[in-house]
């Protein structure tokens, strides 16, 4: 909704800039956070009762889908220029990315609210659970051009990525027999990992971030490299209305410093332990033998070797429609493939207030829920471009237990020129 803002070119390359110069500097640049749980509404699972919220366990496996995710997601921007040179724009951008994403199955859940009990005889599927904890640089070269009534943007990055820990289960299950009720494990999984500092026993060291010597060894380096594309087209159907396509974060990165995966597979059946077999005749109970019974029935290699993760796409369609001289209604549908697809729609409308002043509200549906209203601000007093933006602000100040995401931005840049003449509203 605020296509003036220079931030507005990572999602949809083909804006049309109100100035011909935008910079943003470390320290007042942009930073963003977004949250994700859509594993269940949180008021689906709980009831009040005699005033008292109690939550019901029960109610959570049914809430659950087959692979539910949690995510953190934290942008920093450090720097960018962009410059406005006859019909193109040219731009450069640094910026820091860290994500989180922690996938857990419906079955976990319901071995631990139900028991086993309530699975005899069947297969429990657990290869969903997952981890992807991803810290990288982007760095970026962009540009964008209009012809007639058609843009086109782009942009190319290079990636460097910092820290990495990744695990994607080929197949993780649990069959317990309907007779005597033993328990068969399968798994084959690889844990991924670079990039971590370690000891000299191999645990996570982070004493070594306090290392100044380090960390600026640890922020240069490009032993981790990877690359990205973005593109977007827009078409401009009237002087109102104009549509528009883009895809961005088509990219890898390929992890070889500091590299230390650990893979475990195999197959084995735990017949429970005889407890009362072994009372009744005064003998000891051996349960470290059972235990190395069963572990040695799985295969276990450590080794240093590089892999790939690959970023999470993005796709965004957009519509925008000029109501009035400063008021647009805008519609956007988005996804983001993480492993499965998570698409998301929203509508919202912005209203230009003076030369200075914009503000922008819109509603989404979201990771199953439609309660996510947007407020965004921003706020030009000379050439400081001043923005704020909250998607879901309702969830945590007035319904907190409808929590399933929430995004945040907040950030300054430097402004300077105009492609063209604003149109203020008059005083009246």
């Amino acid at each position: 909704m605020f296509q003036n803002v220079f931030q507005s070119s990572y999602l949809i390359p083909t804006v049309r800039p109100e100035h011909t110069v935008s910079i943003g500097l470390p320290g007042i640049s942009s930073i963003y956070f977004q949250a994700i749980h859509n594993g269940f509404v949180p008021n689906s699972v709980v009831e009040w009762v005699d005033d008292t919220l109690r939550l019901s366990p029960g109610k959570i496996p049914n809430e659950l889908n087959h692979q539910n995710m949690i995510f953190a997601n934290a942008d920093i921007d450090l720097f960018h220029l962009r410059l406005r040179i006859y019909n193109w724009n040219y731009w450069i951008g640094v910026r820091q990315r860290h994500s989180l994403s922690l996938f857990y199955p419906r079955d976990l859940f319901r071995m631990a609210i139900f028991g086993n009990a309530d699975m005899v005889g069947e297969t429990m599927d657990l290869g969903s659970f997952g981890i992807n904890a991803n810290l990288h640089r982007e760095y970026t070269f962009g540009l964008s051009t209009e012809l007639n009534k058609w843009a086109f943007g782009g942009r190319i990055s290079l990636l460097q990525g910092l820290s990495c820990l990744y695990l994607k289960p080929q197949k993780i299950q649990v069959t317990i027999d309907d007779d005597v009720y033993d328990h068969t494990f399968t798994n084959d999984g690889t844990l991924y990992s670079a990039g971590i500092p370690l000891t000299s026993d191999m645990m996570p060291n982070g004493d070594l971030f306090s290392n100044t010597e380090w960390l600026t060894s640890y922020l240069t380096r490009f032993r981790n490299p990877g690359a990205s594309l973005a593109f977007g087209v827009s078409y401009m159907f009237d002087q109102r209305t104009t549509f528009s396509l883009s895809f961005s974060d088509i990219g890898f990165i390929q992890w070889s410093d500091s590299t230390l995966n650990y893979r475990i597979r195999g197959e084995s059946t735990f017949e429970g332990i005889d407890a009362l077999g072994g009372f009744l005749t005064g003998g000891d109970i051996d349960i470290d033998s059972t235990i190395n019974a069963f572990r040695n029935n799985f295969s276990d290699e450590e080794f240093e070797e590089a892999f790939i993760t690959w970023l999470p796409p993005k796709f965004y369609v957009s519509a925008n429609y000029q109501l009035a001289r400063r008021t647009h209604l805008g519609f956007q549908l988005y996804s983001i493939i993480n492993r499965k697809n998570y698409p998301a729609f929203s509508v919202g409308i912005s209203q230009g207030i003076g030369r200075a002043f914009n503000i922008a509200f819109t509603g989404s549906f979201n990771q199953r829920t439609i309660t996510n209203l947007g407020l965004g601000l921003m706020v030009k007093p000379g050439p400081l471009q001043i923005f704020l933006l909250a998607d879901n602000y309702y969830t945590p100040l007035v319904d907190p237990l409808s929590f399933t995401n929430l995004n945040f931005r907040f950030g300054i840049n430097l402004v300077f020129g105009r492609v063209k003449t604003p149109q203020g509203l008059p005083y009246r």
